[in-house]
């Protein structure tokens, strides 16, 4: 018999033990972070999707990957947004009737095809928040007798968490509860809704309260960036711009054969190489700390949260070595994440945006507009989601060899991107034999397309003693 599935948490593998995550609230609203993605979609326009793609050796039929669609619409991800009837209250969950059926390209691809493929199919379901759909599955053959299969996502409904444990489930055809919770709100009205509304305005005044105590401005203010100015206009920000990708594999052997040379963990190597790529485009210079996101989940065994993810930033020591920026230290990478993450568990790291959520969650469309127009995303952030259950590895009864997981901005312009000043993202995984890190890179100047992208990783890859082949 199976075991029970519970939505995982995906914390760095290099933590150990760590306490398990509080019991979230029980609820049908949504919680501050969908509504961070909710708005990015409706009121800026850059609605945010995950993207998970399966390469598999051998013909995958299409009917087996629509069995494992049929299982995910009876379960939590199959859900909608209903917009607040009140002023000041939260959005809520309702379910779905439908689902996206599976998409099969016709014909087959060429190897060198796949990622242009991937890329394409953000274009081909609009995902709608209130509408649906909010998931989809795609289905592509390739000349070599293989199969791809890609899993999108809204990140409104859904964080690595969610996306990894609702397949998990339906693979092994245990459906996990769904909202609406009958027993929390049996009846939505706009009196309920109005109730809604009282109770985040307390909560929004106990924030207020809590955040003049701790010494911190009560507003909201977008995250600062510790590098460049926001750049002047150019005549080509209006364009939207094809954010530069890359799904670089190796041998997990060649992997561990690095780490275990540089005296650190799978985890500290993917920061380092992220930053080395940040160093290697002249988004950040030699001999300064760079600051490095490292996201974990807070998702425990009942949670049916669409978002339950945290996670904390650590400065990367870097230093001119041969005339090259490098990050020749791994254990203090390890060391900091080990700090950052106990705190954060231990509940001693702050957390500045907990005070003013309940706020930011009230504030009209039209005010959230101009607050987050200024919005910086972070200069590096390495997610680590290690080595996937097996039912994940093999959702369609034959084993992946490899695995990419990463981010889509769709309809960024390159201004947005200037504004944004974001650097790179990067998400690290384990499959058999193989382990991949996807890497994708935000500045539209510095590295204007993946091509740019792939030399400077294997640039990098190099003075690890890693040979990547990309997607």
């Amino acid at each position: 018999m199976p075991e029970p599935v519970m939505l995982p948490s995906l914390p760095p593998a290099s933590l150990g033990a760590r306490s398990a995550p509080s019991a979230p609230e029980r609820t049908n609203r949504l919680t501050y972070d969908d509504e961070v993605f909710l708005r990015s979609a409706t009121v800026i326009g850059v609605p945010v999707v995950g993207q998970t793609a399966w390469r598999f050796p051998t013909e995958i039929p299409a009917e087996a990957v629509q069995g494992v669609v049929d299982e995910l619409a009876r379960g939590p991800l199959n859900r909608l947004v209903v917009r607040p009837t009140a002023l000041g209250a939260r959005s809520r969950w309702v379910p779905a009737t439908s689902a996206e059926p599976v998409r099969l390209r016709p014909g087959r691809l060429a190897p060198d095809q796949v990622m242009a493929w991937l890329d394409s199919t953000a274009d081909q379901v609009p995902f709608d928040p209130v509408r649906g759909p909010l998931w989809a599955f795609f289905v592509a053959r390739t000349t070599d007798g293989g199969t791809v299969v890609a899993y999108n996502a809204s990140h409104v409904v859904a964080d690595g968490g969610m996306k990894l444990g609702a397949v998990i489930a339906a693979v092994r055809r245990q459906p996990l509860p769904r909202l609406p919770l009958d027993e929390v709100e049996p009846e939505v009205t706009r009196r309920v809704d109005r109730r809604d509304a009282r109770t985040m305005a307390r909560a929004a005044a106990r924030g207020l309260r809590a955040a003049r105590r701790a010494g911190k401005p009560p507003v909201l203010e977008a995250q600062s960036s510790e590098r460049r100015p926001v750049p002047g206009p150019r005549p080509d920000d209006d364009v939207v711009h094809e954010v530069a990708f890359a799904g670089a594999d190796c041998p997990v052997a060649e992997w561990n054969a690095a780490v275990e040379r540089a005296g650190g963990t799978s985890n500290a190597l993917q920061v380092a190489i992220s930053v080395e790529v940040l160093l290697e485009a002249g988004i950040v210079r030699p001999g300064e700390p760079v600051k490095m996101s490292l996201p974990v989940s807070l998702r425990g065994e009942g949670d049916l949260r669409s978002n339950a993810t945290s996670g904390v930033s650590i400065a990367v020591e870097t230093e001119l070595r041969d005339g090259v920026g490098r990050v020749t230290d791994l254990a203090h990478i390890r060391e900091r994440s080990k700090q950052e993450f106990s705190a954060l568990f231990k509940g001693t790291r702050p957390d500045p945006i907990a005070h003013i959520a309940p706020l930011a969650q009230m504030i009209p469309d039209r005010v959230a507009k101009s607050l987050l127009k200024n919005v910086v995303t972070p200069l590096g952030l390495a997610s680590n989601l290690g080595r996937p259950d097996p039912d994940f590895v093999a959702p369609f009864g034959v084993a992946a060899d490899s695995i990419v997981f990463r981010g889509l901005a769709l309809g960024a312009t390159r201004g947005e991107l200037r504004r944004m000043r974001g650097g790179v993202t990067s998400w690290w995984s384990e499959v058999g034999e193989t382990c991949n890190l996807g890497i994708r890179a935000l500045d539209p100047d510095a590295i204007p397309d993946s091509e740019r992208l792939k030399e400077i990783v294997t640039d990098v890859y190099g003075r690890w003693g890693l040979v990547p082949s990309f997607w």
